[in-house]
């Protein structure tokens, strides 16, 4: 199956739970997927802003991705920002290693992956508290539009607060407006009394990271299964 089918198979199979791992650690996927993760999230190149954790380049992290690919789920990954983005030449190893998504803020995206015909990666485009890039999810030609977004829309200011009643209205309203698929990212401290309200806003997954699950395999496992029933008890 392509990387890209595999992300497709996932999304399919009813509202996913996706765990951002704050270290590139085999050891933290395996958690994560034992209690009940359906994908996982990775990092090159910055500084992971919720968990304060830096990453290094491709080169560096590598072997330590080909150990979480190893675990078999699907794996989405954050390529660097700025000096840290990842090559052209880097996506197409992406690819060999069994990446099968990247993610990115839109004004952090160069225009060029959009449209990198020879990469099988599936493209995650995140909105954000100052763009949300209406006009390429829905007007761009659908060879450029991304597959996935997620909706990375809180101030910084907001992390760790409660989630509101008025969030669900605009991750709903993203999901009504959007044909992609849209996946809703713990900026803020959800629980799982939250995700029924996320489900029925139309969302098509929960990616949970360092501000639920903190860094360390034990809180990554416990927070994982805690989510996962509520998934399970909300379908």
């Amino acid at each position: 199956m392509t990387e890209r089918g595999r992300t497709e198979k996932m999304l399919s199979s009813g509202f996913s739970l996706l765990v951002s791992l704050p270290r590139n650690d085999a050891a933290l996927g395996r958690a994560a997927l034992d209690a009940g993760a359906d994908a996982l999230k990775v990092h090159i190149g910055l500084e992971h802003f919720a968990s304060g954790l830096k990453t290094g380049s491709f080169d560096e992290e590598q072997d330590a991705l080909r150990e979480v690919v190893a675990l078999g789920a699907p794996v989405g990954i954050v390529p660097g920002v700025g000096e840290g983005l990842a090559t052209r030449e880097e996506m197409l190893r992406l690819v060999e290693i069994g990446i099968d998504f990247f993610d990115l803020y839109a004004t952090d995206m160069p225009a060029w992956m959009l449209r990198m015909d020879d990469c099988a990666l599936s493209v995650m485009v995140a909105f954000s508290a100052a763009c949300r890039p209406w006009g390429l999810v829905e007007n761009v030609a659908a060879e450029s539009r991304p597959t996935l977004i997620e909706a990375s829309i809180m101030p910084h200011e907001a992390y760790g607060t409660a989630l509101t009643a008025a969030d669900i209205s605009e991750y709903a309203e993203i999901a009504a407006r959007a044909q992609q698929p849209v996946i809703v990212p713990t900026q803020k401290a959800a629980v799982p009394d939250d995700v029924a309200p996320l489900i029925d806003s139309g969302a098509a997954g929960l990616l949970i990271g360092a501000v639920v699950t903190g860094a360390e395999a034990s809180s990554i496992a416990q927070a994982t299964e805690r989510f996962r029933r509520a998934i399970d008890a909300s379908s």
